[in-house]
């Protein structure tokens, strides 16, 4: 402990010289009249929109520093050579072993997500539209990893358990992946990327099959599951070939770069697309945005490859019955075109990216006329309501 506390702070010092160079070369020195005016700015009369934030000046800053992405590595090379696990303990990040990035959640008493998801239900029973809850784990299922790795308390599990325990007991169909990754013997490490908190299109391929079987089981429906076996989709693969958003904030240096697999089916697909532009036909190749595999690119500068695939409001045309709707996260990015295979009509909204004050989730539901409504959400969302600045604050809000 010593000796990392020691060596933390070496590392704080050579960065703090790096920043300082940096500070003179990229002429930070004359952004003096920046700071005045933080200073001697009335928030009260700008809002918190337009007022000049500390957090804006950092980020102006470090955005411009001559040769970042070289010190954003050489900060990793050195943490990696001192295995300084908790660097990044900052910015929520832990670092094991084997070069996978954790984070932490505080703990949440689950009571506002509790009663807007319970009323939400009503409303949906009173209008005759099924209900059904996924959880998409986190990157561990056991709490005490954290604990026992990093000292760090985390209540990712412990919250999701209480929240499912409660919506069970009120009469929502709850489907929790976890107990269907323990039940095939599945190591979760394998769903996810090692830099990146969002899964691998293997697990929403996975996923969509549990999906679909909940469907089938709760909500009215038939989907043939065959049509998700392996040996009906081609796989693309590329190693080490990109980055996700948590390793570009602790360097490609220290934990690597990951590698990636692209899915399709192999039998023939029929949608329509819908946007704001019109509708559009087109096949399951539309949902891949592949300029996005450029071996080429920075890794800290280009797109996500999680986000290749997109959520696109659709109608299989092979598929005859239902009409979903998805209100997800940014999993959903690979998860609903795969689910999308077995049922007629799927959409998704994203509720953070919608202002309750000015879209009426509800009568939404009613005009579009779904049959079912799926609530597919990342564990970590239970508890974001809990601090307005998250932005997650209004994923749990049903209204």
């Amino acid at each position: 402990m010593v000796f990392e506390n020691g060596a933390k702070r070496v590392t704080a010092l050579i960065f703090v010289i790096f920043l300082f160079v940096g500070f003179l070369r990229n002429d930070s020195y004359m952004q003096v009249q920046t700071i005045a005016d933080y200073l001697g700015q009335d928030i009260e009369s700008l809002g918190e929109k337009d007022a000049l934030s500390i957090k804006n000046m950092e980020y102006d800053y470090t955005a411009n520093i001559p040769k970042r992405r070289e010190w954003i590595d050489l900060n990793g090379r050195m943490a990696k050579w001192l295995k300084m696990k908790n660097l990044y303990s900052n910015m929520g990040m832990y670092i094991t072993d084997d070069l996978y990035i954790l984070s932490a959640s505080p703990y949440t008493s689950t009571d506002y997500e509790y009663e807007q998801t319970i009323e939400f239900k009503k409303f949906l029973d009173e209008n005759g539209i099924h209900l059904l809850y996924v959880n998409e784990p986190t990157k561990y299922m056991d709490d005490s990893l954290l604990q026992n790795e990093f000292g760090v308390e985390t209540y990712s599990n412990r919250n999701m358990d209480t929240f499912l325990s409660r919506i069970n007991g009120a009469g929502v169909h709850a489907l929790d992946l976890r107990e269907k990754i323990r039940t095939e013997g599945i190591n979760i490490s394998d769903l996810f990327y090692r830099t990146d908190h969002h899964w691998t299109a293997e697990a929403a391929l996975w996923a969509s099959e549990k999906i679909a079987e909940g469907l089938n089981e709760h909500c009215g429906y038939h989907i043939d599951l065959s049509i998700y076996d392996e040996e009906n989709f081609s796989y693309t693969e590329w190693k080490a070939c990109w980055l996700g958003e948590q390793g570009r904030k602790v360097g490609g240096a220290y934990v690597g770069l990951d590698d990636y697999t692209e899915i399709k089916p192999k039998f023939p697909t029929d949608y329509t697309f819908k946007s704001i532009k019109g509708d559009y036909s087109g096949t399951f190749d539309d949902f891949i945005d592949e300029s996005i595999y450029d071996l080429e690119a920075d890794v800290y500068k280009n797109r996500s490859w999680h986000y290749s695939y997109d959520k696109i409001d659709c109608v299989n045309n092979n598929v005859n019955y239902g009409k979903i709707l998805i209100l997800g996260d940014s999993y959903e990015q690979v998860t609903e075109p795969f689910l999308s295979l077995g049922v007629h009509a799927v959409d998704t909204l994203v509720l953070r990216d919608y202002d309750p004050a000015s879209f009426d989730l509800r009568n939404h539901i009613l005009e579009n006329g779904y049959d079912t409504v799926i609530i597919c959400y990342a564990q970590f969302m239970v508890g974001a309501h809990d601090k307005t600045s998250s932005a997650n604050y209004r994923m749990f809000t049903f209204e």
